[in-house]
């Protein structure tokens, strides 16, 4: 078994290894009131895996490169404040797991305002070929996202 099979959701070093990225809230994205809609937590969501991944070296356009993508099988959000049109927000993501086939990515969005935690979710994703079969994640693939992984962890503890 190689290292990129190893399940890291319990490791608290990766933890650290977050990327950060800020988005204007639209006015596309709000209902009447000026509220964010639900749906573009998860848009949000999509912004801040795709950021990580350039930020950790691998990015998503690479992955798609070998044939593969990563599929959604399963989201999670959890709603504290609410964003209104005006407000800028950062999303901050971080890999949760990752095994041959699976990744996972957490994610918490603050309002940049007040650093108001806005909301937090999770993302599950397998690996898919370009037949939309599940595919073990290729081992450059995995070995570049640990890579990364460990990279923005020990940025940020040269930050603290």
């Amino acid at each position: 078994m190689g290292s990129h099979n190893i399940d890291k959701r319990t490791d608290p070093r990766w933890q650290q290894a977050r990327a950060s990225l800020e988005i204007p809230v639209r006015f596309a994205e709000t209902d009447l009131m000026g509220v964010v809609h639900h749906a573009a937590y998860i848009v949000w969501f999509e912004a801040g895996r795709v950021a990580w991944m350039e930020a950790a070296g691998m990015p998503y356009t690479e992955i798609a490169a070998t044939g593969h993508h990563f599929a959604v099988t399963g989201i999670h959000a959890a709603y504290r404040a609410a964003a209104h049109f005006g407000d800028t927000v950062r999303v901050t993501t971080w890999l949760a797991g990752l095994r041959s086939r699976f990744v996972r990515f957490e994610y918490a969005i603050y309002n940049t305002a007040d650093d108001t935690l806005l909301a937090t979710g999770s993302s599950e994703h397998i690996c898919v070929d370009l037949d939309g079969r599940m595919a073990k994640i290729p081992p450059q693939v995995a070995k570049r996202l640990q890579a990364g992984a460990q990279r923005l962890a020990a940025l940020a503890r040269q930050e603290k």
